[in-house]
């Protein structure tokens, strides 16, 4: 339940950073393209992934330690998309490698 909501925080964070004016972004010329021509439905694709990891944080740990739980995956999930996705070493092979090793983590 963990990872899932990591992973969506991940995904989500990443969609709204795509879509930031503010930031230095190198990314393919069809993510790019992607992202500029659809914007808002970017956005709001990122705030549903955060939703549902907030709600699945909060189903899983409770109310205040899942709210809290949530806020410490954002800052962490935030740092390293920030740090990692300006020179481009967040894939999809790295990512899925990482979800399933938390994964095993927590069924373990």
């Amino acid at each position: 339940m963990i990872s899932i909501s990591i992973f969506l925080t991940l995904i989500g964070f990443e969609f709204f950073y795509q879509t930031s004016k503010k930031a230095i972004l190198s990314r393919p010329p069809q993510v790019a393209y992607w992202f500029g021509a659809n914007e808002s439905l970017a956005k709001f694709i990122g705030f549903g992934l955060l939703l549902m990891a907030l709600v699945l944080s909060i189903n899983y740990l409770g109310w205040g330690s899942g709210i809290f739980a949530f806020l410490c995956m954002l800052m962490m999930v935030g740092s390293l998309v920030v740090l990692i996705s300006p020179i481009w070493k967040l894939n999809i092979s790295w990512l899925f490698a990482g979800f399933v090793l938390l994964l095993l983590i927590e069924i373990i």
